[in-house]
């Protein structure tokens, strides 16, 4: 039997960046606006350990970070071995990496679950894409980031995105584990469903 869509369950984290420019009130408005419900919510100092389970260390993922600092470099005309040391996508990816698990310490995050129609999907599509200087006008990161590997990578230091999203449901139901015990996590109906639905009850 498929899942229900209507519960399904992402993970958001709202990075030191967010915290430290307050904009946590408004990512977390932001994402409740549409109708997707917070099931589970507190502030944390995230541990290394923590930190290397939620960001794989998997030559896939690594790699796409890479490619995506190289593309970015590349559409501005930047030598990116200039700035990086290499062009290895790989290497790159690793350098990264590490520089987001030692930013991610640097202050306490914001970490909460999203349930709603298809949760995963639509929280990317609010939250904008990884890079802010190529997200579009309207997305949390489009509307208050203008960070780009081009200039964090000169300051040997991760893009400065404001939050993180699950990408997958498979990473969803990962990260959700990783951060949440089960009793951290509600069930409750929102007063608006019906409106939103038009279904009684669920």
């Amino acid at each position: 039997m498929a899942a229900d869509v209507r519960h399904e369950r992402t993970l958001i984290l709202i990075k030191p960046d967010g915290i430290q420019r307050a904009l946590s009130g408004t990512i977390l408005s932001r994402l409740e606006g549409t109708g997707l419900k917070i099931v589970g919510l507190k502030m944390v100092q995230a541990t290394r350990s923590v930190l290397e389970r939620h960001y794989p260390s998997d030559e896939g993922w690594v790699r796409t970070i890479g490619d995506k600092t190289r593309e970015a470099f590349g559409s501005y005309g930047l030598d990116v071995r200039a700035m990086m040391g290499t062009d290895d996508p790989l290497e790159i990816g690793r350098q990264v990496r590490g520089w987001l698990i030692e930013f991610m310490q640097t202050t306490p995050v914001i970490a909460a679950v999203l349930e709603g129609v298809h949760a995963v999907s639509v929280t990317r599509k609010l939250v904008g894409k990884t890079l802010p200087v190529f997200a579009e006008p309207g997305t949390i990161r489009g509307d208050y980031s203008v960070d780009a590997p081009t200039v964090a990578n000169a300051g040997r230091r991760p893009v400065r995105n404001l939050i993180h999203a699950s990408g997958t449901v498979e990473e969803a139901n990962h990260e959700v584990a990783l951060w949440f015990a089960p009793a951290e996590l509600h069930t409750y109906r929102r007063a608006d469903e019906e409106v939103m639905f038009g279904e009684k009850g669920g």
